[in-house]
């Protein structure tokens, strides 16, 4: 029943209205009377009606005015004026500010209110429906949003309960068969993109990759990090493999965006707790993005090693020193390199290959006879740059650096550079003050005025270092900085550093230090 409100000053055209109709009959109840607008505007908040018939002319406050401060005040509600034949301007007036039509006084009659309110009625059940759906489509948003934080939950944190995850989304355990993973991550600061895709963009296209399957989960953990779960049933329905899932997804990225994922998967997965095991186990093969690409990899055929093979750091330095003087630092850096080679082939995780070579190198300086205060000093530094590498290239300059200052000081020295060129000079000083916005390749080569690839070639020939990792390298070192503040949110240091996705910006942060934002601030 839809509430009226009748605003008239004169008591007779009132008690007309009231009674030439049977008003439930519309689907009308009148809730009152009044004879001026301030009046209607204090019954207005006390009722709330669906509807107000109002003369055009009264004291105190007149219906136009009426009607204007009912629609400043955002009161959602239709209104019908009552006028005179004079009153055209008023009643044009009225319409313009919203009124849904007019009646003219020396002219009610049974047949045109009962039209009039039919054509409201149709108006406010059409509004109601709207307003239903419009309820239904927000409780149904937020039923998905709560059903896929479940799943979010479930995956990142492994004490939460799988009769959670199942009482939250009403997944039914009874005859789930095995199932299916896919990772989808992106290591946006060596994309050189600006900006960075939306999570809209990146869920669109993997449904777009998916859209031939009916039953299948997509939790978007971050714009970097997507989890694909798809039950093996439905992989057999459309003769399809995780592996030509995985394909796919790459194709429709390569195509539509031209960026390249890492994307890990594996399939035959007995239940939801060894897919959760599953999905912590990605996140460590993701560190071998340390050696490059990582590209399309199946994980059941993966083996990670934990040791760097063959030798211990001190069979390595005794293996060195038994070399001629002469002939020492060629050897080394050959037989270092070849062991960083079998290192990346035997898939030895970052961490370790890291820790290995800087006791190798504490190990090598203490054997060798007469390392002056100036050469230790940069063995120093370079160790501190090695235990901070995010990838195998950084640590090869790093371990290069430190063997020429322990077996040929000389050529150390000769071949470190007084100053940086201008230009390397002025992106150096544009990186330091913008690392905490949004900063890649193209901004730095635009704000030089040089072109990206000779910039790039100039920078790491003079600083050692490419650009994504000269920012990566700094962000991080603030970064460190700002989680001494042990107050500090762990997603305000991220963007503090130029970070949106707090999720990457932990996952950089542990392969630059070895350990989470979280132990790190823990152990300052």
């Amino acid at each position: 029943m839809y509430q009226v409100l009748i605003v008239d000053d004169e008591p007779i055209v009132k008690i007309a209205l009231r009674s030439m109709i049977d008003w439930n009959a519309l689907g009308f109840h009148i809730c009152a009377t009044t004879s001026n607008g301030e009046e209607a505007l204090e019954m207005t908040h006390r009722f709330h009606p669906d509807l107000i018939i109002c003369d055009l002319k009264m004291p105190v406050m007149d219906g136009l005015e009426l009607i204007k401060e009912i629609k400043k005040q955002e009161i959602p509600c239709e209104f019908l004026v009552i006028s005179n034949y004079e009153d055209f301007n008023y009643v044009r007036t009225a319409l313009v500010l919203g009124a849904a039509d007019y009646i003219l006084k020396v002219s009610i009659s049974p047949e045109e209110l009962t039209m009039q309110l039919q054509k409201i009625r149709e108006k406010l059940d059409q509004k109601a429906q709207k307003d239903k759906e419009t309820m239904q489509s927000m409780q149904e948003f937020l039923l998905h949003q709560e059903r896929h934080a479940a799943w979010r939950d479930f995956f990142t944190d492994k004490n939460y309960e799988l009769d959670m995850l199942c009482s939250v989304t009403g997944l039914s355990l009874e005859g789930l068969d095995s199932l299916a993973l896919c990772q989808i991550s992106f290591d946006w600061y060596t994309q050189n993109l600006e900006p960075l895709p939306s999570i809209d963009i990146i869920q669109s296209t993997l449904k777009n990759a998916l859209e031939h399957f009916d039953k299948r989960h997509i939790i978007l953990f971050s714009t970097s990090n997507t989890l694909l779960v798809l039950p093996q049933s439905e992989l057999y329905k459309h003769q399809s493999t995780i592996e030509g899932v995985a394909a796919r997804i790459s194709q429709l990225f390569q195509y539509y965006m031209s960026l390249s994922p890492a994307i890990l998967y594996q399939s035959q997965i007995p239940d939801l707790i060894k897919a959760r095991q599953t999905y912590h186990h990605f996140q460590e093969i993701l560190e071998l993005n340390f050696y490059g690409p990582i590209g399309q990899l199946d994980i059941s055929s993966l083996t990670i090693a934990s040791e760097v093979p063959m030798l211990s750091y001190k069979e390595l330095t005794s293996e060195i020193l038994s070399i001629p003087t002469s002939s020492r630092f060629a050897y080394a850096s050959q037989r270092l390199a070849e062991l960083l080679e079998l290192c990346h082939q035997q898939h030895v995780m970052p961490s370790r290959v890291i820790q290995y070579f800087v006791r190798f190198l504490g190990e090598l300086e203490y054997r060798t006879y007469g390392v002056s205060s100036a050469a230790h000093d940069q063995i120093a530094d370079s160790t501190d740059s090695m235990r901070k590498a995010l990838t195998e290239e950084e640590l090869r300059k790093d371990l290069h650096n430190a063997l020429q200052s322990i077996l040929a000081p000389e050529q150390s020295c000769s071949t470190q550079p007084l100053e940086y060129s201008p230009e390397v000079t002025q992106a150096l000083s544009y990186i330091q003050t913008s690392y905490q916005h949004k900063i890649s390749l193209t901004s730095v080569s635009e704000h030089v005025g040089l072109s990206s690839g000779y910039l790039c070639r100039i920078f790491k020939e003079e600083t050692g270092l490419s650009i994504n990792a000269y920012i990566n390298n700094l962000r991080m070192t603030k970064a460190g900085e700002l989680l001494k503040d042990k107050n500090s949110y762990i997603k305000e240091v991220a963007a503090a550093v130029g970070f949106e996705d707090q999720l990457y910006f932990s996952r950089l942060f542990k392969r630059y230090y070895g350990i989470t934002p979280s132990e790190y601030r823990l152990n300052e």
